[in-house]
């Protein structure tokens, strides 16, 4: 199996590059030949994909966080490539949702582990025990045990999302956040972003349309899902799925600190549905015409405000998923 290995230095909180020679030795004894790219720059893992499928590499392996899954996903549309991720990021929330072997940057343990992993590198050799070791190890098992599937992506000037675009309160808070302090604290450091805009993001008036039906709300953000998972935590787009066609649209209404501590409650307790303040659409394409222009982001990514017009593009991407992944996120 010819496959090329794409690898951001920058992403994720520690260096790991030490324990990609492990991968891919642990790959060649399954008869993969892996060449290894490194990113300097924004937007290079896209040029690095597509150049990997001019060459003939059957598997693009993304080895970072969303953003590096993103860029590599953006060039692989539409091709015979299968997309293979190597979480090595701040938050892994693809990792998560699909069920492959990845750190939850909030779970005890975590830094821990990356401890060890950072101390290795300065030290240059492995030390007797390494947790994050094995679970780059395990994620890798996925490439040669799990299963290839068509998923949907969205699109947005030119631009494809694997997982999800926000626009408004999300979207600001990706702008806020600096890279040095995603490395430093990995997804906390949106935490208190989150909470001192919460006091002061109400909501703008907005025109939605969705496959030619109008809808006007006041929202402070709107979230267009192509995955369940919101960060890798949060079932915003419940009742999403990656080959049906569709994106899952969900909108909080209202504004203001109080409102934003009720819908995260009801969000965290699955019920946010049943917010009379929330509303929940499945659309194929939808516009977003705003009073106050709204940033946007696509993957956690911030990339542009509106207005924006987000439309599926069906059975857009090969990717290499576990043989366990939920089985709700694909219809039969």
């Amino acid at each position: 199996m010819q496959a090329e290995l794409i690898y951001n230095p920058s992403g994720g909180q520690v260096v790991v590059r030490h324990e990609l020679d492990n991968v891919i030795a642990f790959l060649s004894r399954y008869g993969w030949s892996v060449t290894l790219r490194e990113t300097s720059r924004p937007s290079e893992a896209t040029e690095l994909a597509r150049h990997a499928v001019d060459t003939g590499a059957r598997v693009v392996i993304a080895a970072g966080g969303d953003g590096t899954i993103n860029e590599a996903a953006n060039g692989l549309v539409n091709t015979d490539a299968a997309l293979g991720v190597l979480p090595m990021g701040t938050t892994n929330s693809w990792a998560l949702q699909m069920g492959i072997p990845a750190l939850n940057p909030l779970l005890p343990g975590t830094q821990a582990a990356k401890m060890i992993a950072a101390l290795e590198e300065r030290v240059a050799r492995p030390l007797p025990a390494n947790y994050y070791r094995r679970v780059l190890l395990d994620a890798t098992r996925v490439f040669v045990e799990g299963r290839t599937v068509a998923v949907d992506m969205g699109e947005l000037s030119g631009r494809y999302f694997l997982m999800w675009a926000g626009i408004g309160f999300d979207a600001a808070i990706a702008q806020s956040v600096p890279l040095k302090e995603k490395k430093a604290l990995g997804s906390w450091a949106y935490v208190l972003p989150a909470i001192e805009s919460a006091s002061r993001f109400y909501g703008t008036d907005a025109c939605l349309n969705l496959d030619g039906k109008l809808a006007k709300v006041n929202t402070p953000f709107i979230v267009v899902s192509n995955i369940q998972l919101y960060g890798g935590m949060i079932a915003i787009g419940a009742k999403a799925c990656m080959n049906d066609g569709k994106l899952d649209v969900c909108v909080f209404k209202g504004g203001g600190f109080i409102t934003f501590v009720q819908q995260a409650m009801k969000v965290l307790t699955h019920k946010h549905l049943e917010d009379p303040k929330v509303e929940y659409y499945q659309c194929r394409e939808i516009t977003i015409e705003s009073a106050r222009s709204l940033p946007v982001h696509v993957d956690g990514e911030p990339f542009t405000r509106t207005p924006v017009a987000i439309h599926t593009v069906p059975s857009a991407l090969k990717v290499i998923v576990p043989k366990s992944v939920p089985a709700s996120l694909f219809s039969p």
